[in-house]
């Protein structure tokens, strides 16, 4: 008869020979692989990127713990800004602005009275906000922003829609100019070499004649 202690020492040996079949670091790369990706199922999704996130975060913070940002008093972005506003709105002010091709060539120059403004710069809002009175109350519920939508609002002519991509500016004796294209403004004239293409002449009758 086979002894207990001799069942169990046989036992042991089987177990022993099944965990070094199953074992993950046996067999071919193939299989490691194939193991590799059944494993993968037990993974949280994420996880690496959490751990990446708190080791940036605690870098981070003690980077800005030992190096912090200094408190400004004064802001010379903010202060060109303000000196900005208040060149620009002054009328006085006499622009020189060249009128560009795409390869950088003068086609015209004029001297801006004032600013040299945008197009779709607009006096009003260009967007309004609608209700509609028949929704509002036949909607019981708290939530009715489905009742609202916003609106083009009309330009101050009547008419809708975009005025396209141009500047304009009035010249020093009165003409308005609009321009689509490249432009350069300076406050001083610049030596420019280069031949200009388009010359406004005016002739005896008054009127402004492009020749080039």
């Amino acid at each position: 008869m086979t002894s207990k202690s001799t069942l169990i020492g046989l036992g042991i040996v089987l177990l022993i020979v099944l965990a070094g079949c199953n074992s993950p670091n046996t067999g071919t790369g193939e299989q490691l692989a194939a193991d590799t990706n059944q494993d993968l199922g037990n993974v949280t999704i994420g996880e690496s990127y959490k751990y990446e996130v708190k080791i940036t975060e605690k870098n981070q913070y003690g980077l800005v713990q030992g190096q912090p940002p200094f408190v400004m008093d004064n802001s010379l972005e903010r202060q060109n800004l303000i000196d900005r506003y208040k060149y620009l709105n002054d009328r006085t002010n006499v622009h020189h602005v060249y009128l560009l091709s795409e390869n950088g060539q003068v086609i015209s120059y004029y001297t801006a009275q004032g600013k040299v403004s945008s197009v779709n710069s607009k006096l009003t809002n260009n967007r309004q906000i609608v209700s509609s009175n028949q929704c509002l109350q036949s909607t019981h519920r708290e939530d009715k922003s489905g009742c609202f939508e916003v609106v083009e609002s009309p330009q101050m002519d009547g008419s809708y829609g975009e005025n396209g991509d141009a500047i304009f500016f009035f010249t020093t004796d009165g003409h308005y100019v609009e321009w689509n294209g490249i432009y350069l403004v300076s406050e001083e004239p610049k030596n420019i070499q280069s031949e200009v293409l388009l010359v406004d002449e005016v002739n005896d009758g008054g009127q402004t004649d492009g020749s080039s």
